[in-house]
């Protein structure tokens, strides 16, 4: 993977504007879940060249709708002091169908990438595919 393609937890916190009492461990293990998912998906282990940003997207939306439904149920200490948070910012935990929301949104986002990122018989970036959940049409 290219240093341009690399996502650290705190980009990944600034993306989603997580407050700073969610865990970078947290964070940082579903990075890492969603690096192997990213490799899998696209049956590449780095960044084709010239799309570095399309896989450090992939992998920040792989992350964060792995992510999402944990940010609910694991115990912060001093959870119910999270309602305000830095200044005039106000945090809450989101609903179950919130949370569902957003992993879709995420998801299908990330569909969308990584069909622009899985190479073409060719080796090229496949730019004429189009996701639709696990399925992948090409133009012919």
């Amino acid at each position: 993977m290219t240093e341009a393609a690399a996502v650290t937890p705190a980009e990944i916190r600034a993306y989603a504007n997580l407050p700073s009492e969610v865990p970078e461990a947290l964070i940082a293990k579903h990075l890492g879940i969603a690096a192997r998912d990213l490799v899998r998906a696209t049956g590449v282990a780095a960044a084709p060249e010239g799309l570095d940003q399309e896989w450090a997207e992939a992998l920040t939306v792989c992350a964060l709708a792995s992510v999402f439904p944990w940010l609910n149920t694991f115990a912060l200490s001093g959870a119910a002091k999270v309602g305000r948070l830095e200044g005039s910012v106000e945090y809450r935990f989101l609903t179950p169908e919130e949370v569902e929301e957003q992993v879709n949104t995420l998801t299908t986002r990330f569909e969308e990438l990584v069909a622009v990122l899985t190479p073409a018989e060719d080796g090229e970036p496949a730019t004429d595919q189009v996701s639709l959940g696990i399925t992948s049409l090409m133009s012919i």
